[in-house]
């Protein structure tokens, strides 16, 4: 909530919009049976026509697709360029400014700006001239309103935008369970920071269960205007990364509500809504009513598998997973030969943790670091880069050679 000259309080632009859309959720299930470009743009047309959407002219739009690695679009584990190209189009027709941002689930050699380019997003992106956002070049934004994670970053790019539009991938969940609209803004948070905040609950007994709560928490916080699911192909078995199994699903969802379109989808791929953690929590806070909502179109049943729930590690098991799970976040290194002290890694530091020592060089406080992996980008010298041990480079190493 914002303060008022008044003293009192009144709900910002996002509240507003999160508890309006849920006492009025519509959600279109259009079919579209292939990534054809005219065939996807027809189906989004007719989408966001059932639904009363109508884009601003002139506006600038930030979409978020899911790009959780450097795959390809055949691996059906990332937003389809297709998909992409589509709502870049309507919006162009529309003379909005339009930007493409997202932060990749774990590190690659080239980050996120290399899983633009893998994913196919990237050249959807350069026909309609929309800039690429990798979330870890922005500054950040702290935010304290969270109700179970408190403080979290987010990238500041949400709040410079007119219109947040969510792109997320129809996909099964390890940990989640089923990941969607509400999960895919997590992508929000950035670099490793998503890994920080895991391991701030993951010795929960309740884990899965709880970690939901988080993921709503960072939902409310950016309250995305629009969402267009692709569900096209989505990815069964085994998700959400490359592990998993495409299955074609033919649909295209869209609503002004993520949690009411995260419900019907559920609905359609045989999964109750409220065994999917995230989804139960956002209707728990009444961010939609599942029995309010109003579905346009005929959605079919596609039945996806239901994963097993993960089993609690305990004793020398949890030890050798927790070093593992580390393993995936590396940490920024200063070289002092090529600082020149401009401070700009210390200035734009969200969580303070690069301060100077009694020489005026700057120095991380690795106890204060959200391994955001920002302040490589901030460095104009070169002098910060992101290093990984031994174990992260093999991990990397057979992620790549497996396409994972």
């Amino acid at each position: 909530m914002r303060r008022n000259a008044a003293g009192g309080s009144s709900p910002s632009r996002k509240e507003v919009t999160v508890r309006k859309n849920a006492t009025h959720a519509q959600v279109a299930v259009e079919p579209c049976d292939s990534y054809d470009p005219e065939k996807v743009f027809a189906a989004l047309k007719s989408a966001l026509t059932a639904i009363n959407f109508k884009a601003t002219e002139g506006a600038a739009i930030l979409l978020k697709p899911n790009i959780i690695s450097q795959n390809t679009p055949d691996q059906a584990t990332t937003t389809h360029p297709a998909v992409v190209d589509a709502v870049c189009r309507f919006f162009a027709e529309h003379l909005c400014r339009i930007s493409i941002g997202d932060s990749s689930a774990f590190y690659q050699g080239g980050g996120t700006r290399e899983g633009f380019d893998t994913t196919g997003i990237a050249a959807a992106a350069a026909k309609y001239g929309a800039a690429i956002i990798p979330f870890e070049t922005t500054r950040l934004r702290r935010i304290t309103s969270g109700a179970y994670l408190n403080p979290f970053y987010v990238t500041e790019a949400v709040f410079e935008h007119d219109l947040v539009v969510n792109l997320p991938k129809l996909k099964v969940h390890r940990l989640a369970r089923y990941t969607g609209a509400v999960k895919n803004m997590y992508g929000c948070v950035v670099g490793g920071s998503k890994q920080v905040n895991h391991r701030l609950y993951q010795h929960r007994e309740d884990y899965q269960e709880f970690w939901g709560k988080p993921l709503v928490d960072v939902y409310e916080s950016v309250a995305p205007h629009l969402t267009v699911m692709d569900a096209v192909i989505g990815l069964d078995k085994d998700g959400p990364a490359a592990t998993g199994e495409p299955r074609f699903t033919g649909l295209i969802l869209a609503s002004t509500n993520a949690v009411a379109l995260d419900v019907v989808a559920c609905s359609i791929i045989g999964f109750d809504p409220r065994w999917v953690p995230a989804v139960r929590e956002a209707l728990d806070r009444n961010l939609a009513y599942a029995d309010a909502i109003t579905v346009h179109g005929s959605p079919p049943s596609v039945p996806y598998v239901k994963l097993p729930d993960l089993e609690t590690k305990k004793g020398l098991a949890r030890k050798i997973d927790d070093y593992f799970f580390d393993q995936f976040i590396v940490k920024p290194k200063i070289r002092v030969n090529k600082c020149n002290r401009c401070g700009a890694c210390v200035d734009n530091c969200a969580a303070g943790a690069i301060r100077y020592n009694s020489d005026k060089l700057p120095v991380i406080r690795y106890d204060d670091c959200i391994s955001c992996y920002c302040c490589e980008s901030y460095c104009r010298q070169g002098a910060i880069r992101l290093s990984g041990g031994a174990v992260n480079h093999f991990i990397r190493a057979v992620r790549y050679m497996m396409k994972l």
